[in-house]
């Protein structure tokens, strides 16, 4: 059963207008810099930071901001900003990782769901709901307890659990635009399923999905610093900005920047993140007006 409730924008015509109308948004812009700023930092964290990330320096221990610590240093006497620096690296991998795993997951199973129907359609949206029934962080809390604080297992368990929403966006949308006269044109020529599904219809089927991938990354930031936090993620000497935020619990009021520089990278990564995210949603409005 064919869906048509709404026209496509083809790819041609959403890349013609969509950059000017996201560049206009100003706060996405300036977000969207920002997160290639802190990628590239954290990128060339070994280069960039002013100490060795696990440099211990027992004589200074939980020293105040100084020109030698410009955020102080910990119960271990290791710089704060070597050290937070380096905990973005793991943090915003295990983001990248998760979202690139809940990624595959909902695109493979909204396309089986959306493309081929009947029992296969009826088999995932049981799978969704099933999903979406679990209490996840529950989850979270045990596998990442079982992963023993090392770090590949939580991506993995973010990325398995965090996958139904994109599931969902990606079957409407195949709904939709497999009726469309382009994909029965593509049929007629003798095009192949697979073929029809990645040149035809995923391209078209991508963009709100693309909207949601952003929110997926603040998500996913929060859930590591959360686990993490409670103990349960990353465990030291690997730093994140979870664990750091956890391991200054008890030093907090010698030296705030501790905890207050995590806390505030956290919040300003998952901030640009959805001024990201409302930047493409208005863009992809403007074209669906304008189409």
């Amino acid at each position: 059963m064919c869906i048509v409730d709404q026209a496509p924008v083809p790819v041609s015509h959403v890349r013609g207008g969509f950059v000017r109308s996201f560049l206009e948004y100003r706060p996405a812009v300036f977000a969207l810099m920002l997160i290639i700023l802190l990628v590239i930092i954290v990128v060339l964290a070994p280069f960039l930071s002013p100490y060795g990330r696990d440099s211990l320096d027992l004589d200074g221990i939980l020293a105040p901001p100084s020109a030698e610590n410009v955020l102080g240093t910990d119960e271990l006497g290791r710089d704060i900003l070597t050290r937070l620096i380096h905990g973005g690296r793991f943090t915003l991998l295990v983001a990248f990782a998760s979202v690139a795993i809940a990624l595959v997951i909902g695109i493979v199973l909204g396309t089986v769901s959306g493309y081929i129907g009947g029992a296969a359609d009826h088999a995932v949206t049981a799978l969704i709901d099933l999903f979406l029934s679990i209490p996840v962080f529950l989850v979270l809390l045990i596998a990442a307890s079982m992963g023993k604080g090392r770090l590949w297992p939580i991506p993995l368990v973010i990325g398995v659990t965090s996958w139904m929403e994109i599931a969902r966006l990606v079957r409407a949308e195949f709904l939709t635009l497999r009726c469309e006269e382009y994909v029965d044109a593509a049929r007629l020529i003798g095009s192949r399923h697979l073929t029809v599904v990645v040149r035809h219809i995923l391209p078209n089927a991508l963009p709100p999905v693309i909207v949601a991938v952003t929110v997926g990354f603040s998500q996913a930031m929060l859930i590591e610093s959360a686990l993490s936090f409670l103990g349960f993620g990353v465990q030291p000497p690997l730093p994140t900005w979870g664990n750091m935020l956890h391991n200054a619990q008890v030093f907090m009021r010698k030296v705030p920047a501790a905890a207050f520089a995590p806390g505030l990278m956290i919040f300003i990564t998952c901030l640009s993140f959805h001024l990201i995210g409302d930047g493409l949603r208005r863009a992809l409005a403007r074209e669906h007006e304008s189409s």
